[in-house]
């Protein structure tokens, strides 16, 4: 009678985790053993971050306020500071250019089934805080409470939502404007077609089947 054969190892191109967003690609391509204890062991510690609290808040907000929902009483429970905070993020010219437009969706979801050649699929998620279509241009608003990305083009989240965007939309006429809402700021990056974006994010996928 044959001897049963028991394998306790996958092959090397499946992976143990198989859906990433920027930020988790982000902390994979800083260390491997820290995404495995967050995303595959689930061991991690959620911080009680009264600024992380802060800016839900105010994408929760911007949501209500792009989607024309009637937004007095929340602004009627701000103090003062916070009325003047809000009075000027409104003014900023990306948010009256959405506050505006009619062909905008805001909290776009997505997912994205990519699958590589020699290797199993894995997929992107992740979700655009404002998307604005004109014409055959698509724009994504990514929303920063904190400093804007310091290197933008390079950026795994920038890399990621416009591969994400190029496939879900299908085109190249693609863009994303970070928008610093404690600071009148702004940075935008066009799609590069002479960049492979699936190469960047695929490189620091495969650090997982090392």
């Amino acid at each position: 009678m044959p001897e049963n054969k028991v394998f306790n190892h996958a092959p090397q191109n499946v992976l143990p985790y198989d859906t990433f967003s920027a930020n988790s690609l982000k902390i994979l391509e800083k260390s491997t053993e820290e995404f495995r204890l967050k995303y595959i062991e689930n061991l991690y510690l959620t911080p009680d971050s009264s600024q992380t609290k802060a800016g839900q808040n105010l994408h929760n907000f911007l949501c209500f306020y792009f989607k024309n929902f009637d937004t007095s009483k929340i602004e009627a429970a701000f103090n003062k500071e916070d009325k003047d905070f809000i009075n000027g993020i409104k003014e900023f010219n990306a948010i009256k250019t959405l506050k505006s437009a009619h062909a905008k969706h805001i909290e776009q979801p997505f997912l994205i089934k990519c699958i590589p050649e020699n290797f199993c699929c894995f997929y992107l998620t992740g979700r655009f805080d404002a998307v604005l279509t004109n014409g055959g241009e698509i724009k994504i608003y990514d929303w920063k409470t904190a400093s804007l990305p310091k290197n933008p083009e390079n950026d795994l989240q920038t890399v990621v939502y416009l591969y994400a965007a190029s496939k879900l939309y299908g085109t190249e006429n693609i863009s994303i404007e970070y928008v610093s809402l404690t600071k009148n700021g702004s940075v935008k990056i066009n799609y590069t077609p002479e960049f492979d974006y699936f190469k960047r994010i695929f490189d620091v996928v495969q650090k997982l089947s090392a």
